[in-house]
């Protein structure tokens, strides 16, 4: 099983333009301005195009006007209210109505690292910004759904490969590995400034497999490819 370390060097080729750089001021936090502490009421629509009750890294639920809707969306068993929410994407409506689907290069959609993802913003009962979760979207076509658990190493990489605590976990009856390679692991990170869980899975399920056993032709999709990566703020407590 390729070792946390192997991960860690791998990443450091990964595209990171969405994570801003450490160094950078002012900060802008986490990802797209978003950061731990900020207040419903006060953050911006600028950059998003979509805002709706989340459903635990899932499709979007209620349709929001704007951040201060958070308590609309029930609130998770830690007491968080989850809200989904997506990039502005307009270059890529704009791509397709002059037919150039170029137009948009890289930049469309809510990617993280060039991934897709699900973004959700965790929202206490006070419409303090708590946490940050997101899981790879499973809509992605096959090519970037297959590549969804390099996600990991792009977000190692962001938060110091030092001081993560990993663990492999053993394949249920029926997983086998995809191509040779098996991942299935938990990471935790905790800082003073943050608490960090980072999940990742690639392999296969029970029933799937490259070869169809019928027509023994080649499958596409038959395996899971996923990063949950969810950061909260270490204070809060569940009231």
């Amino acid at each position: 099983m390729p070792t946390l370390q192997a991960f860690v060097l791998g990443a450091l080729a990964l595209p990171l333009a969405t994570f801003p750089a450490r160094a950078q001021a002012p900060d802008l936090g986490e990802i797209h301005g978003l950061k731990l502490g900020l207040k419903a009421p006060s953050m911006t629509m600028a950059g998003f195009g979509e805002l709706a009750c989340g459903s635990n890294g899932g499709p979007p639920r209620q349709r929001l006007d704007n951040w201060a809707g958070f308590a609309k969306c029930p609130a998770e068993g830690s007491g968080l209210h989850e809200v989904y929410a997506r990039f502005d994407d307009e270059d890529e409506f704009i791509g397709r109505a002059i037919d150039d689907p170029l137009y948009a290069g890289g930049r469309t959609g809510t990617r993280v690292a060039g991934h897709p993802i699900i973004l959700s913003v965790l929202f206490d009962d006070a419409g303090v910004l708590r946490g940050l979760r997101f899981v790879s979207d499973p809509r992605a076509g096959p090519v970037e759904r297959r590549m969804a658990h390099l996600l990991r190493l792009a977000i190692i990489n962001r938060y110091d490969p030092a001081g993560w605590t990993c663990t492999d976990l053993a394949p249920e009856p029926g997983e086998t590995p995809v191509g040779g390679i098996f991942i299935k692991q938990r990471c935790q990170k905790v800082t003073p400034e943050r608490a960090m869980t980072l999940e990742t899975r690639f392999l296969r399920k029970p029933g799937q497999s490259d070869i169809d056993p019928a027509t023994g032709d080649y499958t596409s999709g038959q395996f899971e490819s996923a990063t949950r990566f969810e950061l909260l703020d270490p204070a809060y407590r569940k009231p």
